[in-house]
């Protein structure tokens, strides 16, 4: 049976008023005598029957579609995947950078704590960074010996600071030390006691995921050769902020966990959100690893690891 074309035009209106107007379900159910729900219903037969419909802009950049199926399959809160990248690792790099800084500008809220790593992603998302609300920026793990980075972990934390008009908690120490003792006595100086009584504080903690393989690791590089071959022995494939995961997502017991400087296993899980920025085919099991663990709430990733990520192989 056709619908009655009077029922047809309040439908219309009802839907002019609530997407266009953007009144209320209320002040359209007064406006027009009827009750709050029939407006509901109505609201909800227009898009059912197609009277109203939804164009969401494509942005050329971006794989919406791609993200929200890698999104639902992995359980995140939310994904970001830049598409159209060539295999050249810098390309790679800051077109990951440019859609973190994209993400933060849109997401960070006034009298937030915001958590950074390290890493060449980030040092191109601090690059593209354009305009932050008042945050605090705290260094989330110690620098990295003799990195290779435009940025280091503590000019990151300034500049970062810098442009929100916030306040920088950086660690002007190394990633790790070997000795426990020293290691102890160090957490009580007062700038690096300052910087780490802010972890519990995170709101916001942004990472890169590291491929653990000697050949594209920069932090396996750097550790002690017993280091590096207990890390292997027990499967280790990625790191996430100094944190060794095997490909079951579970972090790995090493002596670089007892030794590090920064968040641990545990803070890290308690962080509202965690934001994971890495891309590149050589990094695809390592991304993989740390979404089976559910370490991230956001990954932001190229298309072409995206929908390796997706493929009945790595599920």
């Amino acid at each position: 049976m056709a619908r009655r074309p009077s029922v047809k035009l309040l439908m219309t209106t009802v839907a002019q008023r609530y997407f266009v107007g953007r009144q209320t379900k209320s002040e359209i159910a007064e406006s027009l005598g009827i009750s709050r729900f029939k407006v509901a219903r109505l609201i909800d037969e227009s898009i059912e029957t197609g009277t109203v419909r939804f164009v969401i802009e494509d942005l050329d950049e971006y794989d919406v579609p791609l993200a929200e199926r890698l999104s639902a399959h992995y359980g995140l809160r939310h994904a970001v995947v830049v598409r159209g990248l060539d295999d050249a690792p810098q390309g790679v790099t800051d077109a990951l950078g440019r859609a973190a800084a994209s993400l933060l500008e849109e997401i960070l809220t006034d009298g937030q704590t915001l958590a950074v790593a390290w890493g060449r992603t980030l040092a191109a998302c601090a690059r593209a960074l354009t305009k932050l609300p008042k945050i605090d920026v705290v260094q989330a793990i110690g620098s990295m010996a003799g990195a290779e980075y435009a940025q280091s972990s503590v000019d990151l934390v300034h500049r970062l600071a810098a442009l929100s008009h916030g306040t920088a908690y950086p660690l002007y120490l190394p990633m790790w030390l070997e000795d426990q003792d020293l290691l102890k006595r160090l957490h009580n100086e007062p700038s690096v006691a300052r910087a780490m009584a802010r972890f519990a504080e995170i709101d916001v903690l942004v990472s890169g995921i590291g491929a653990w393989h000697p050949t594209n690791s920069t932090l396996f590089s750097t550790l002690p050769a017993q280091w590096q071959e207990q890390a292997e022995a027990s499967g280790t494939c990625a790191d996430l902020c100094s944190v060794l995961i095997d490909p079951s997502g579970k972090a790995v017991t090493t002596p670089l966990a007892a030794n590090v400087v920064g968040l641990s296993a545990g803070q890290i899980r308690k962080v509202p959100m965690v934001i994971g920025v890495a891309g590149g085919r050589e990094k695809a099991a390592a991304i993989h690893a740390v979404l089976k663990g559910g370490w991230l709430s956001t990954l932001i990733t190229d298309a072409t690891v995206a929908r390796h990520l997706l493929k009945d192989s790595l599920k």
